[in-house]
């Protein structure tokens, strides 16, 4: 197996609603949240992790294809199954599809990033009263973090198909492009983070270029003392 190629494709997340991926704090803030955000330990400034989005791209994608198998991940590892090719199948140690596709990095936050607080409680319906109010950390709409997802191909993909969005069937590196394109149109759908069901976490994502690292030369490579 000989890898062919690999490109990286950029470019935005911004949060239409508040969003919270769960983070943990080290001290009981008296009078804090119930439930934070994560958080960069240095910066203090939220961020998304890589195994957030990428999780919930395959989720969705599992979801638009018939192919989840109860709670467990798709693991068929058929030659034709994109998510097991692109997200590498579950559990299955031995096959022939080679290494996960893509590699999705954590996403920075580039502005924004205020916390707001938002308490939530469930309602007695015999009495009709909230009870069990609890207050989350969420942030806030509007805050744009930097997406990043690099995409490798190998020879054994040169067959692989995939539709692109107008329905025409690409392949190669161009069908891994599509089916990361079509897992992020999802993630738009159904949006990022936990209580997506109740308007967080809605996302709109752009994809601003997809390019092909320049291999180091020159005066930014040091030189080999020997």
């Amino acid at each position: 197996m000989k890898k062919t190629d690999y490109v990286i494709a950029r470019g935005t997340i911004v949060l239409k609603s508040g969003m919270r991926i769960g983070g943990s704090d080290d001290l009981l803030q008296i009078g804090g949240p119930d439930l934070t955000c994560i958080k960069d330990p240095v910066s203090g400034r939220p961020y998304i992790p890589g195994t957030s989005l990428k999780g919930k791209m395959r989720s969705e994608l599992e979801k638009e294809l018939g192919r989840t198998a109860g709670n467990e991940p798709c693991g068929c590892a058929t030659h034709t199954c994109p998510i097991c090719r692109v997200f590498g199948p579950h559990k299955k140690a031995q096959h022939d599809l080679g290494p996960t596709r893509i590699l999705v990095r954590d996403a920075p936050l580039l502005d924004g990033g205020d916390f707001e607080f938002k308490t939530e409680s469930t309602i007695q319906r015999a009495m009709g009263v909230a009870v069990n109010p609890r207050t989350l950390e969420r942030v806030v709409p509007g805050s744009r973090f930097r997406l990043e997802i690099g995409i490798q191909a190998f020879d054994i993909d040169e067959n692989f198909e995939y539709e692109d969005a107008d329905r025409k069937t690409v392949r190669g590196i161009e069908a891994l492009i599509e089916v990361v394109y079509h897992a992020l149109d999802l993630v738009e759908q159904s949006g990022l983070g936990s209580g997506t069901s109740k308007g967080y976490g809605q996302v709109e994502i752009e994809v601003e270029e997809v390019v092909r690292p320049q291999r180091r030369r020159g005066p930014g490579r040091p030189r080999v003392i020997t």
